[in-house]
């Protein structure tokens, strides 16, 4: 276990905290035990020899002194104690010597307690004994002549190793007892701590956890009241979190979905102008790989313009403005590229190009042009014809009533030319719109066809051409819709009398092809050559301008077509059969 862990800091502490509270008392205790029990000893000692002097006091008459240190000695022997007879230093009996030896021992007139007995009256010291070689008690007092015998000075001796030995127990025994304190202590705190580290463990769990992205994590068992704040503190955090992650995560979602399904290219680069990231729309539009990343604008693009437009803005840290390049993409779209300086989350200055894509726009810029010309070609000569004419009646009023009407006629022939064209134009817009909510549904081609047939008849029989309608002999279902499906048969049977030789045949059949139904409207005309099919389909366009004008004719019938058919979801396009003619075939699908 680690010191540094809470949980030891704790027991240390308590331990600590044990030691001095035990070891204050030990050592007064331990002073006070000591000096009581030799207090005791000291008692005693005096109580012994009180004891002894009594009884010398009332034995009988000694005959020498050898009889008087036997009865010492047998006296000492039966109370544990050493008794010594002094007169005047010599010793005259000692229970723990021979009689023999007494001669040979030191003078004891200098005992501390023999002096301060012979002072006043009584005497005790505690000193180490050189004859016994241990620590004793020595009390002493003053004795009268003793029967047959001089007084002197009586002195008992009892051993301090008694009173060492039991200060040496109790020590032990309170050393054993601290070690139990301490150890009863540290289980104790390892039994209370381990409910308090269990907490922290679950808290450190679960910080843990929500770091690594489980947001979900929350407390749900608190084991005390303390920790009831901390643990509503980290759900709280978990939650905000959670959510704050949510959001994120959905707005990164969506910023990566609009980052991706951006029609425009978005190129991303940083202060030195290399790449960083990039939408698939840019990497569809310049074929990179995902090893383009740290690669200069020219090395990515092979552009100059591009690398000037970003040359400009990194070599100007300071510059927040907008920099624009009109350029061409290597498969000749024209894009418009918007470099705008930022600045990310940490201050790193990064330019952002962003390619719009302006080949559409400018396709619709000429279109619209051409369309605008188309419309003031083919309205001028009607209205300057219908001006002409009206200027001559209201100016010069023929006399003649059949040049009236003939003026009359071209004026009613123009303005229907212009009607026409004009209906075209409408016609091609509704098939426009339409197809933007149009939900093609099943439909018999063969009745629809057939419809238009015998549509067409009256002005066929006029020129002397023959229709062929092979395309109801059986049930043709595709997907489409009978207005439209009914327009189209109608304009390319038009465009097949109108251009048909007199006299001559049109075919109208159909045939399957890989899940589709292809339907062909062909005719013995003069035809058209490979440069005029690509064309055919262009609002406006005519093969032979001077026969357009002289029927009325406004241009936009197989505009019309293909629109209609492109809303279909099918195809449209031309052949040239080997004996001549045109023909016009369209493809839809199978229902």
């Amino acid at each position: 276990m680690r010191l540094r862990t809470f949980r030891m800091r704790i027991l240390i502490w308590s331990w600590l905290l044990i030691a001095t509270a035990l070891a204050v008392p030990f050592f007064y205790l331990g002073g006070a035990v000591e000096e009581g029990l030799l207090s005791d000893s000291k008692d005693s000692a005096m109580t012994d020899l009180n004891a002894v002097h009594w009884l010398l006091e009332r034995h009988g008459l000694f005959a020498d002194e050898h009889q008087l240190h036997d009865y010492v000695t047998e006296l000492g022997r039966r109370l544990d104690v050493r008794i010594t007879c002094i007169d005047n230093g010599r010793v005259m009996a000692d229970t723990d010597v021979d009689y023999a030896r007494l001669p040979l021992l030191e003078d004891h007139s200098t005992r501390p307690e023999v002096i301060e007995a012979l002072r006043i009256g009584r005497g005790l010291h505690v000193r180490h004994s050189a004859t016994l070689g241990r620590d004793m008690i020595y009390a002493a007092r003053q004795m009268g002549p003793i029967p047959g015998l001089s007084g002197g000075v009586l002195r008992v001796a009892i051993p301090l190793s008694a009173v060492q030995a039991r200060l040496s127990f109790l020590t032990r025994n309170f050393r054993w007892i601290f070690l139990l304190a301490l150890a009863l202590s540290g289980v104790a705190g390892v039994f209370l701590t381990r409910g308090l580290t269990r907490s922290i463990s679950a808290f450190s769990d679960a910080a843990r956890r929500i770091g690594q992205g489980q947001y979900d994590m929350r407390l749900r068992n608190v084991p005390g009241g303390e920790f009831a704040p901390l643990a509503e503190s980290i759900n709280s955090m978990a939650a905000g979190l959670e959510k704050d992650i949510r959001t994120i995560e959905d707005q990164k979602g969506q910023l990566k979905a609009m980052f991706e399904g951006m029609c425009e290219g978005v190129l991303v680069l940083d202060a030195d102008g290399r790449m960083r990231t990039c939408n698939t729309t840019l990497a569809a539009m310049y074929s990179l790989s995902l090893h383009s990343a740290d690669r200069t604008i020219l090395e990515l693009t092979r552009n100059l313009d591009l690398e000037r437009g970003v040359a400009q803005l990194v070599a100007d840290p300071g510059a927040d403005r907008k920099v624009i390049v009109e350029t061409q993409l290597p498969d000749g779209r024209d894009v418009e590229v918007s470099i705008v300086p930022f600045r990310d989350q940490h201050g790193m200055r990064k330019l952002i190009l962003v390619f719009h894509d302006l080949s559409q726009v400018k396709k619709s810029e000429a279109m619209l042009q051409d369309f605008v010309a188309n419309v003031s070609h083919q309205l001028r000569t009607p209205l300057t014809s219908i001006r002409g004419y009206a200027e001559t009646l209201r100016d010069a009023l023929p006399d003649d009533a059949a040049v009236r009407d003939g003026f009359l006629d071209i004026i009613l022939k123009n303005a229907g030319h212009m009607e026409g064209i004009i209906s075209g134009m409408l016609a091609l817009a509704r098939s426009q719109q339409m197809g933007l909510s149009l939900s093609p549904r099943p439909v018999e081609a063969g009745e629809i066809a057939q419809q238009a047939v015998l549509d067409l008849a009256i002005r066929a029989r006029e020129k002397g051409i023959a229709l062929a309608e092979t395309v109801s002999g059986e049930e043709r279902l595709v997907l489409a819709e009978e207005d439209g499906l009914l327009q189209v048969f109608h304009n390319l049977l038009e465009n097949a009398v109108k251009y048909g030789r007199e006299g001559g045949r049109i075919d109208v059949f159909a045939r399957d092809e890989d899940g589709r139904t292809v339907f062909c409207v062909q005719d013995d005309g003069p035809g058209f050559s490979r440069d005029e099919a690509g064309r055919l389909f262009e609002r406006f366009y005519r093969v032979d301008e001077n026969k357009v004008a002289s029927d009325g004719s406004a241009g936009l019938g197989l505009a019309i077509c293909r629109q209609i058919i492109t809303n279909f979801g099918g195809e449209i396009w031309t052949e040239q059969p080997a004996e001549g003619g045109a023909r016009f075939c369209f493809g839809l699908r199978t229902a």
